[in-house]
C-alpha cells in the first residue's frame, strides 16, 4: 500500500503535545484544520465547535478531541511531551482518544486524493459529564445521513458492536438527628446505608445475548456516600451514588426500581427514596450490518483480529445509533492506562488503523 498523504504517527504526536482539556480544545481543532486545509479537505466547524470534514454521506469516522485534565504520577513521561518507548507512545490523550483522532484524520486525507466516501466527525465534550457540552450529540441531532459510522476509541483491534450505558442514581435514606452522645433518641442513616450497600452488591445483574457477542450483563457499583452536619450529631439523612451499567433492555425506570425495592429491604422503618440524576443508554448493533462486515474484514486484512467484541464502558456511539440512526462499531488502536498516568496508545496500531479505515472506505465505494 502507498504511503499515506500524512502520517499517523506524526500527527499523533502533534496532537499530544497540544493540551485539549474538555472546553479547550481550539489548539487541536487548529491543528486539524491545518492539515485539512493543506490537503484541500473539505470542512466546517460547526456551532459547537465540533469539525466536520470529508464525504459525510460514507462512512464516518467519530473520534473526540477532549481529553481528562493531565493529572500527578508521570513516570515515563510529561503529559503533553509525547515520548514512544517499545513501540507505545506516552501522553495524555494517546489513546483516549487522539490515536484514533490521528488514523481518522490520515485516512479522511487520504480519501480526499482516492475520492472515497469517507467523512470526519471530531468532536468536542466527550469527556464532559453533561450532554449538553457532548459534540456528536450536537451534530446527530442537527442531521447526519451516512452509510454507516465508527467510533475510534481503542478497542485493541476488536469491532465492537456496541457498549453498555451508564444510569446515575442517588439513593436517599432518612432517618432521625440525634446528638451522637445519646444515639438512642436518633435513627442514623448511615447505619441503614450501610445495609443498603450490601443489599445492593448481592442484587443480581440484567443478562442478554447478543449476537456475535454471546451473553452481556450489567453492573452495579455504590461510588460515593455522604452525609451533612456536624461530626458530633446524626444526621438525620445520608445519600449514596450508584453507578449502573446498564445493558439493551434495561431502563432508567426499571433500574430505578430494582434499586429501591432492594434499598427498602435493607433499611426497614427508614423513608427510602431512590432518583435517577443520569441517564445514558446501552447500544447494540446488528453483527450482520454492513458496517460490521465492512470493518471486520479490513481489520482482518490489516494484520489484527478483528474479533467482535462488546464495551463495557459507554461512549458516543450511542448518538450515532440512536439520534442518527446510523449502525456504527467502534473499532481503534491498541492502548492503555487512559485517564491515568503514563497513558499509551501502541504507535502500530495507530497505523494498522489508518489503513482500516481507509479500507472501509473503499468498500463503501462499490456500495
Amino acid at each position: 500500500m502507498n504511503r499515506m498523504e500524512v502520517d499517523p504517527e506524526g500527527l499523533l504526536r502533534d496532537l499530544v503535545a497540544t493540551p485539549s482539556v474538555t472546553g479547550r480544545e481550539e489548539e487541536v481543532r487548529r491543528l486539524i484544520v491545518e492539515v485539512l486545509e493543506e490537503h484541500g479537505v473539505p470542512y466546517e466547524v460547526d456551532g459547537m465547535g465540533n469539525v466536520l470534514a470529508g464525504d459525510l454521506s460514507g462512512v464516518v469516522l467519530n473520534a473526540h478531541m477532549d481529553t481528562v485534565p493531565a493529572g500527578d504520577g508521570w513516570r515515563v513521561t510529561d503529559p503533553y511531551e509525547p515520548r514512544t518507548v517499545g513501540g507505545r507512545l506516552y501522553g495524555r490523550g494517546a489513546a483516549d482518544c487522539k490515536g484514533g483522532l490521528a488514523a481518522a484524520v490520515s485516512a479522511v486525507v487520504e480519501a480526499r486524493y482516492e475520492g472515497l466516501p469517507l467523512g470526519l466527525l471530531a468532536t468536542v465534550g466527550e469527556e464532559s459529564p453533561s450532554e449538553e457540552d457532548n459534540g456528536t450529540l450536537y451534530a446527530c441531532r442537527r442531521g447526519l445521513d451516512a452509510l454507516g459510522g465508527i467510533v475510534c476509541e481503542p478497542t485493541d483491534g476488536e469491532v465492537h458492536v456496541g457498549d453498555r450505558g451508564r444510569i446515575t442514581l442517588e439513593v436517599v435514606i432518612r432517618g432521625r438527628s440525634a446528638h451522637a452522645s445519646q444515639p438512642e433518641r436518633g435513627k442514623n442513616p448511615i447505619e441503614a446505608a450501610a445495609r443498603v450497600v450490601e443489599e445492593l452488591s448481592r442484587l443480581e445483574p440484567s443478562r442478554r445475548r447478543v449476537r456475535g457477542v454471546g451473553r452481556v450483563e450489567s453492573s452495579l457499583s455504590v461510588t460515593r456516600i455522604e452525609a451533612d452536619g456536624p461530626s458530633n450529631v446524626i444526621p438525620d439523612e445520608c445519600r449514596l451514588t450508584v453507578d449502573y451499567r446498564s445493558i439493551p433492555g434495561d431502563t432508567p425506570d426499571s433500574v430505578r426500581r430494582r434499586v429501591e425495592r432492594a434499598a427498602r429491604r435493607a433499611a426497614p422503618g427508614y423513608e427510602v427514596e431512590v432518583r435517577v440524576r443520569h441517564a445514558s443508554r446501552a447500544t447494540a448493533v446488528d453483527a450482520d450490518s454492513r458496517v460490521v462486515r465492512w470493518v471486520v474484514r479490513a481489520a482482518r486484512r490489516e494484520g489484527m483480529e478483528g474479533r467482535i467484541g462488546f464495551k463495557l464502558g459507554h461512549c458516543d456511539i450511542e448518538y450515532l445509533v440512536h439520534e442518527a440512526g446510523v449502525d456504527s462499531v467502534i473499532f481503534g488502536p491498541k492502548g492503555g492506562n487512559i485517564h491515568g498516568p503514563d497513558e499509551w496508545v501502541d504507535v502500530e496500531s495507530v497505523r494498522r488503523c489508518a489503513r482500516v479505515y481507509l479500507r472501509v472506505g473503499r468498500r463503501a465505494a462499490r456500495n
